[in-house]
């Protein structure tokens, strides 16, 4: 397995201020081949203005075009993109940003006036070099800091970031009357971990974010956000379906299927009876179905799953928009969801055969094609990684 075959498992967790009814923290995300970027902005001030200007913040940064650009440059545009009170003369909104590139394993965290963020390796914080950058903007009298990191991430790995709603948590209590602070809060993670060596992102962040309500005397006086990023192998699934536009590229295929480092699943008895002829590899089936609206599940030799192809699938699409309608656990539609939501990375490859077995096929081969393409939107506009190739 490459050393680079890695991806960032993250996740944010967030508390209003006080009786607010909307978060003056705004956290967002975008996967792409290249990379992972999430940013965490903070507006001035909470509730709904607050929110407006986080996330105006947050949606520059995600949606800038990050190919062939160097990133510190952008966080230096961005700070000159941002709205400036006219009154206070500050920025309207806080940031960190957190970049983890797909090809070589590098993070990258830049900060804007949010509080510092954390890398934990074996469960002991680890001070990246920082890169002090400072931006003349228009209309201030004095230049942005901007605090940049580089850092090579390893399995295991966490970053944890946080807005200054976790660090002055406490604020003017007995206990914490200068807040709880940043180097408390690296101890408490610290010792969350010695205790959950394995804790998931969602675990930490949780953990974080109770214990900043804890000190507030469970009435917050800001928003609160804490993410962790937990740097892990990446988990790929292989999605086949269709045959290949000739017969002279099954093998292609099937060399494709045995090389491939993750599950695979083929939706579509044809196609696997055709690698089933080429490779000499039986296929059984199961004697009942646990989902009575479909076919029992096929196995095969280097192979995962096998299912029925454009009514699986189409049941797929359903139970993906609509999870919580849906009380099937068991079956083709199930184990195909269950594999999509384990995954990080879902590769699917679509022959494109046109001929095989007359006119119905080919229209049931178009639907199909649809129909995968329509989950692959899906699964990208909720984060997972999706290639689509044809064959």
């Amino acid at each position: 397995m490459s050393q680079y075959n890695l991806y960032p498992d993250i996740v944010c967790k967030q508390q209003n201020c006080g009786r607010e009814r909307i978060c003056g923290d705004t956290f967002m995300m975008r996967r792409m081949a290249e990379g992972t970027l999430c940013v965490l902005s903070d507006g001035l001030g909470h509730g709904v203005k607050a929110n407006v200007l986080s996330t105006l913040t947050a949606s520059i940064i995600v949606n800038f075009d990050y190919h062939h650009q160097d990133i510190g440059s952008l966080a230096k545009l961005i700070i000159k993109s941002l709205p400036v009170c006219s009154v206070r003369k500050i920025s309207y909104s806080t940031f960190t940003m957190l970049y983890f590139s797909h090809s070589d394993g590098k993070g990258t965290i830049i900060e804007f006036d949010n509080p510092q963020s954390f890398v934990f390796r074996d469960g002991r914080s680890l001070e990246p070099e920082w890169e002090r950058m400072e931006v003349s903007v228009e209309g201030r009298k004095r230049p942005q800091v901007i605090m940049l990191a580089r850092i090579d991430l390893r399995v295991g790995d966490r970053v944890v970031f946080v807005s200054d709603g976790v660090t002055q948590s406490g604020l003017g209590s007995d206990r914490y009357p200068f807040g709880w602070g940043r180097e408390r809060v690296c101890a408490y993670v610290e010792r969350v971990l010695s205790s959950h060596p394995d804790a998931s992102s969602s675990y930490i962040a949780t953990k974080v974010l109770g214990q900043s309500i804890r000190n507030d005397d469970y009435f917050t006086k800001d928003d609160i956000s804490c993410g962790v990023a937990t740097i892990r192998h990446t988990r790929r699934l292989l999605l086949c379906s269709c045959p290949p536009a000739s017969a002279a590229r099954l093998p292609e295929l099937a060399s494709m299927i045995e090389r491939f480092d993750g599950e695979r699943i083929i939706c579509g008895y044809h196609l696997a009876m055709s690698l089933s002829q080429l490779t000499g590899r039986p296929i059984d089936k199961d004697s009942y179905s646990e989902d009575s609206d479909l076919q029992p599940l096929w196995h095969m030799q280097g192979v995962d799953l096998i299912t029925e192809s454009l009514v699986t699938l189409n049941k797929v699409y359903d139970m993906l928009q609509n999870r919580e309608s849906h009380m099937v656990t068991a079956g083709a539609a199930a184990e195909i969801c269950n594999a999509i939501d384990s995954s990080d990375s879902i590769e699917m490859v679509l022959g494109t055969d046109r001929s095989t077995g007359g006119i119905y096929m080919v229209d049931e081969y178009e639907l199909r094609r649809k129909v995968m393409r329509h989950i692959g939107r899906l699964l990208e506009q909720s984060g997972k990684s999706v290639i689509i190739r044809y064959l």
